[in-house]
C-alpha cells in the first residue's frame, strides 16, 4: 500500500479486536458526575433505572475503566462491525488539485454503514448491553436525535438486537428532515415531535412557548421521563457520554493503522462536534502521542450560533433542560439554552461531553467555529471534487480541512491533514436547498 493509492483498505482480519479507553492513560483527571441534587459523586444505584448497567459502569469509571487502556470488544459487536468495518480512508486528491495546496487531505469514510453515520458503532453496542444484561426486562430503548442520525442508529441497532425504539426528534428537525423520520419508521422505531404532549416537561414548554424549535437538552428529557414510565425502557445517548466516545475510538484505531500503511503520520486531525463522539474517538488512539510532546495538532469544529468549546463555561451542568442526569463538568452554554434552528441539526447542543471538555482544557485540543453559509459552500465545494455529500454536520470539518490547506498553501508547509467524514448528506438536500438557495430560478 502506497500514498499514490486515492483509498487506503484494512483487511476485514485487521478490524480492531479491542477499543481505546483513553481515560485510564491521561495524565489528568476526567472527573466522575455528580449527583444532580445532593452535594457527591453519582453511584450505580442512583441511575441502574436509567442506562443500560454496562454503559453505566463505563461512564463512572468503575473497576476496568478506570485502570485499563483496552476494553475487548464482544464477538457479537464484531460480527457486525465487519458488515461495514473497516472503513476506508480516502486521500482528497481532486480537492487538493482545486486548492493547489501542498498539504496531502485524508478523509476517514464513517458514511457507508446502514445508517449512513458513525453513529452505529455505538448504537448497536448500546442495545446488544440492554439487550443481553442478566435479569434484564429491556424491551426497548429511549433516546433523542437532532438531525436523526442518532435516531437512525439506533432504530436499526434496536431491530438487530430485538428491541423497540422510541425517539424524541427536535421539532426543527422533524418537519424539515421528514426523511431521517421515515427511515427511523421503516425500521421499526416510534418517532415524537419534542417538545412533544407525551411528557411534562413538553406540554410545560409547549404551554409557554407553542411555537418552541426544540434542542437536545428538551429531547433528552423528554427521553428520560418516558424510561421512569415503564421499567422495560433503558436510555441510549449518542454524543453526551464517554461511553460513546469509548465505543467510537474503533474510528481512530482504524485510521492509525491506515496512515502507518502508507508511512504517514498525520499533522493535523479534525472533526466536528455536537456533544464530541466522532471527534473524540477520532484522535483517541493519537493522543497519547500528543501529551508526549508530538507536534499533532487535533481541532474541534463547531458553528459559530453554538460555540460551546470556544465561548462556553467549564463548569458542572446537567445534560438535559429538566436537571434529571447528573452533573458533569464540562464546556456548557447552559443546559437552559435553546439554539437557534440551524440546519446542522446534530450540533445543536449545549454542552460537550467532559473527555473532550477536559482536552481542551488541558490545551490538547483546538477549537474552531464556522458560519452556517461557508460551511455549506464547504459541502458542495466536496460534492464537487470529491464525489461526495457531506452531511451539514460534516461539512464544517471539511471546512475545517480546506482552511487548514489554504494555510498551508501560504505558508508552504506539506501538511498531513486527517479529518472524520462522520454522516453523509443525501437525506438533509433540503437543508442544502435552503441555504444555497438552489430552488432560484435566477
Amino acid at each position: 500500500m502506497t500514498a499514490s493509492e486515492n483509498k487506503i483498505y484494512l483487511p476485514e482480519s485487521q478490524l480492531p479486536r479491542n477499543w481505546y479507553n483513553m481515560v485510564a492513560e491521561l495524565p489528568f483527571d476526567v472527573p466522575r458526575p455528580l449527583h444532580p441534587v445532593e452535594d457527591r459523586r453519582v453511584e450505580i444505584e442512583d441511575y441502574d433505572w436509567l442506562w443500560p448497567l454496562e454503559c453505566l459502569r463505563i461512564e463512572l469509571q468503575e473497576g476496568r475503566y478506570r485502570t485499563d487502556p483496552w476494553i475487548e470488544i464482544p464477538e457479537f459487536i464484531a460480527d457486525v462491525y465487519r458488515r461495514y468495518r473497516p472503513s476506508p480512508l480516502v486521500r482528497a486528491r481532486s480537492l487538493e488539485r482545486h486548492l493547489g495546496t501542498p498539504a496531502e487531505i485524508y478523509y476517514k469514510r464513517e458514511d457507508l454503514n446502514p445508517a449512513g453515520s458513525h453513529k452505529f458503532n455505538t448504537a448497536l453496542v448500546q442495545a446488544y448491553y440492554a439487550a443481553r444484561e442478566e435479569n434484564s426486562e429491556t424491551h426497548s430503548m429511549v433516546t433523542d436525535t437532532g438531525a436523526g442520525q442518532w435516531g437512525a442508529a439506533l432504530a436499526m441497532a434496536c431491530e438487530t438486537l430485538g428491541l423497540g425504539c422510541d425517539v424524541f426528534m427536535i421539532r426543527k428537525s422533524y418537519e424539515e428532515k421528514p426523511y431521517r423520520r421515515y427511515l427511523m419508521g421503516m425500521a421499526g422505531a416510534d418517532v415524537y415531535s419534542s417538545p412533544s404532549r407525551l411528557t411534562k416537561t413538553g406540554r410545560e414548554i409547549l404551554k409557554d412557548d407553542p411555537e418552541n424549535s426544540g434542542s437536545l437538552g428538551i429531547g433528552m428529557s423528554e427521553a428520560i421521563e418516558f424510561v421512569k414510565e415503564d421499567r422495560g425502557r433503558r436510555l441510549a445517548l449518542g454524543c453526551m457520554s464517554y461511553y460513546a466516545v469509548l465505543h467510537q475510538s474503533i474510528i481512530g484505531l482504524e485510521t492509525k493503522l491506515q496512515l502507518e500503511q502508507i508511512d504517514r503520520s498525520p499533522s493535523l486531525m479534525i472533526g466536528c462536534v455536537g456533544g464530541g463522539s466522532n471527534f473524540t474517538g477520532f484522535i483517541a488512539p493519537f493522543v497519547p502521542e500528543k501529551v508526549g510532546g508530538s507536534p499533532i495538532e487535533f481541532r474541534a469544529i463547531e458553528p459559530e450560533s453554538i460555540p460551546t468549546l470556544s465561548r462556553g463555561e467549564y463548569r458542572y451542568d446537567w445534560a438535559d433542560f429538566s436537571e434529571l442526569t447528573p452533573r458533569i463538568l464540562m464546556y456548557t452554554l447552559g443546559h437552559r439554552f435553546v439554539p437557534p434552528p440551524v440546519h446542522s441539526g446534530g450540533l445543536r447542543y449545549h454542552g460537550k461531553t467532559p473527555v473532550l471538555s477536559a482536552l481542551v482544557k488541558n490545551d490538547v485540543v483546538g477549537t474552531r467555529t464556522f458560519g452556517q453559509s461557508e460551511v455549506f459552500d464547504a459541502g458542495r465545494l466536496f460534492l464537487k471534487t470529491e464525489g461526495v455529500l457531506a452531511a451539514p454536520e460534516s461539512a464544517h470539518a471539511v471546512l475545517g480541512a480546506i482552511d487548514a490547506a489554504k494555510d498551508a498553501s501560504r505558508t508552504g508547509q506539506k501538511q498531513v491533514i486527517v479529518f472524520c467524514l462522520s454522516g453523509h448528506g443525501y437525506l438533509d438536500l433540503q437543508g442544502f436547498s435552503d441555504v444555497l438557495d438552489l430552488d432560484s430560478s435566477d
